[in-house]
This record gives structure tokens, C-alpha cells and sequence, in this order.
């Protein structure tokens, strides 16, 4: 009888190692691919009947590294992005962290952006604290090195034949009327592809939702921090939950809103099912049906 019940009991042990050693080869690789800080990186097609010079104009996009490195100095990201081959590179802000006043590595990894294409920088609120409340030498010196900062004003280029005016909106929701307004007005009348850096996606909700942008490119919810599938990002202290532009391309009534999920991270808690993103827009005057 002790024999049956010990047998019973090896039984019943077993099956439960079975089961743990199963929820263990389920789990962990279930929980890395959920956790993982792998760069990923995106595509998004956008046709513009302004971009009328036949080819393609490809632009990188990286936001809310918050000092981060992929790689010794950034190696790997700079990597992935001169494969890329980039016309553009945008910079949506949060690159750095407003409590470190060291700056070594947005200023090393611009050097080597620069290398590969211009590179326009939109501050967010991270920068605009370094620079405006804690005189930092950010601005000048990323434009000692050739960096277009674009902090409420715009510069007009020319790319492929297409006409773009790149603009870089520096102010939160609640100073918009103070300090964005005006820029926004008359940026609002040009007739070229306009692209407006903008690092607040809660921009787009009120001041501007009607406005004539044809690309806002935006960054500071950090995908949601969580991102669920069919639903999008979980959470932002500045909406709370569901934020309304958590990650991805948005259409408007009049335009449409890029946002990066971003790069890194100021926050005690992970990303989870939300990788850092390196995000590749290319625009150009052909629908998508049009694209072999």
C-alpha cells in the first residue's frame, strides 16, 4: 500500500516538474521577446502629390534616447542607419536627460549622423530644461557641429527635386499660445512639403489638429511604455492610459502625424512589448498601390 501511494506520489511529481519545466521553455522566451531592448526597426510609406520630383525621399526618424547607447558610442545604431542610406535624419528630442549634464553622448553620435545625411533636431522637454533653465551649451554646440536645431523656426531645402520646409516646434501644449502660435501660423502658409518636428504628440489633439502640416513628427510617450496588441500604448503621465498617438503613422483631416515609440527610457519601469524604434519614412508621390 505505501509502495501504490509512493508511486502515486513520484506520479504526481513528475507531472508537476512536467509542467514547470513546460511553463518554463513557454515563459522565458515568451518574456524576452516581451522585454526585449532589441532596436527594432520600421517602415512607413507616405505619399505627398508634393513630392513631385519622381524619386523616393527617405527619412530616419530617432527620439527619447535619454543617453542611451546602442553599441560602444552608438556604433550599431549608427550602423543600421548609414545601411539605411538615409536623405534625412529627424530628431524629435529627449536625446538626453535633463538631470545629467553630460552630453558626450548625443554630441559623439551626431558627429557620426552627420557623416551620413543633415540632420534636423527638434528639443523636447528634456532639452528645453538643459538649455533654458540650466544654461546648458547644447544648442550651439550641436550647431557648431552642423546640426539644423530648430527651436520655433523653419529652414527650407531641397531634396530629389521635392521642396520640404522643416520646422521645429519647441513648446508644450499648455505654452503653445505663448510661444508656438505665431511660428505655426506663418510656417502654416508655405506651400511646400512641410515637415514640423513637434516632441509633444499631444499637439495634434487641440492646437494642431486642423492645421495644413502635411508630416508632424513627434516623439515623448515612449510607445506607451506598454504596448498591447490591436490596442496600442498602455500609458503616459501626461494623458494617463490610451493615450490617443501612442506609436505609428496617423492621418488627419488635414495632414498627417508620425510618432516614435522612441529609443530609451526615463522611467523605473521596462518597456514591454514595445522595442526601441529606429523608424524609416519614405515619401514620395506614388500610392502604395503604385509600389512594386
Amino acid at each position: 500500500m505505501q509502495k501504490q501511494i509512493r508511486g502515486k506520489e513520484g506520479q504526481r511529481l513528475r507531472r508537476i516538474l512536467l509542467c514547470v519545466f513546460l511553463a518554463i521553455v513557454v515563459l522565458i522566451p515568451g518574456g524576452c521577446y516581451l522585454l526585449s531592448e532589441k532596436l527594432e526597426v520600421t517602415f512607413y510609406h507616405l505619399y505627398s502629390s508634393k513630392a513631385t520630383g519622381g524619386e523616393n525621399t527617405r527619412i530616419v526618424v530617432l527620439s527619447d534616447l535619454h543617453n542611451r547607447e546602442f553599441g560602444s558610442g552608438n556604433c550599431d545604431l549608427v550602423a543600421q542607419i548609414g545601411a539605411l542610406q538615409p536623405d534625412l535624419v529627424i530628431i524629435a528630442g529627449d536625446m538626453v536627460n535633463a538631470d545629467d549634464d553630460n552630453l558626450d553622448v548625443i554630441l559623439h553620435l551626431c558627429d557620426k549622423l552627420l557623416e551620413i545625411a543633415p540632420v534636423y533636431y527638434g528639443p523636447g522637454n528634456h532639452e528645453s530644461n538643459l538649455m533654458y533653465e540650466k544654461g546648458s551649451p547644447l544648442e550651439s554646440l550641436l550647431m557648431e557641429r552642423g546640426v539644423h536645431v530648430l527651436v520655433n523656426r523653419a529652414e527650407e531645402v531641397t531634396i530629389h527635386r521635392t521642396r520640404f520646409l522643416i520646422g521645429g516646434l519647441t513648446t508644450s501644449p499648455e505654452g503653445y499660445e505663448e510661444y508656438g502660435a505665431q511660428f505655426v501660423d506663418g510656417f502654416e502658409k508655405n506651400t511646400d512639403f512641410k515637415l514640423l518636428i513637434a516632441h509633444y504628440p499631444s499637439l495634434y489633439y487641440e492646437a494642431l489638429a486642423g492645421k495644413e502640416i502635411d508630416l508632424g513628427i513627434c516623439g515623448h510617450y515612449h510607445g506607451g511604455q506598454i504596448r498591447l496588441p490591436g490596442v496600442g500604448g498602455l500609458y503616459h503621465r501626461d494623458t494617463g492610459f490610451f493615450p490617443k498617438y501612442s506609436g505609428g503613422l496617423y492621418s488627419l483631416s488635414s495632414g498627417t502625424v508620425f510618432v516614435s515609440r522612441g529609443m530609451g527610457g526615463h522611467s523605473i519601469f521596462p518597456r514591454i512589448n514595445n522595442r526601441p524604434e529606429l523608424a524609416v519614412i519614405d515619401i514620395n508621390g506614388r500610392q502604395e498601390t503604385d509600389i512594386p
